[in-house]
């Protein structure tokens, strides 16, 4: 039977402690990429900003990894890529929009070589503290 407190028990500061130096894996499902290709939505009277990792994989030669953070608000949206790494080429754009209700992260081929390539993300959300 799987027994979780082999893998996690109480840390410091109100956190949780991964033991016997374990971590994560990730897997998909994954979001081919054509075009601009809707990576992730959330609502804004919900979540105020995000991290993500994403990871993204054309072939056996050509993958890449970023990190990123998106803030937004009704009126304005951002992304800034603060750590980006390839084997190749830079496979991916990333772009992010938001109206009245929503935000959206935006991923399009960053050539036509690149078209088709498959992306995984992991995201970390901040709830909004300031409701509209």
């Amino acid at each position: 039977m799987f027994n979780i407190a082999k893998f996690f028990t109480n840390g410091l500061q109100n956190t949780v402690l991964v033991k016997n130096n374990s971590g994560f894996s990730f897997n998909g499902p994954w979001k081919q990429i054509y075009d601009a290709t809707l990576v992730d939505r959330w609502h804004l009277d919900d979540i105020g900003s995000a991290e993500y990792t994403i990871s993204v994989d054309l072939d056996q030669n050509n993958r890449e990894i970023m990190k990123c953070l998106i803030t937004a608000t009704a009126n304005n949206a951002n992304v800034v890529i603060y750590a980006r790494n390839t084997t190749n080429t830079e496979l991916v754009d990333l772009k992010v929009v938001s109206n009245d209700s929503y935000v959206e992260l935006y991923a399009s081929p960053s050539s036509n070589v690149t078209s088709g390539s498959k992306l995984i993300f992991t995201a970390n959300y901040f709830q909004t503290q300031n409701t509209f």
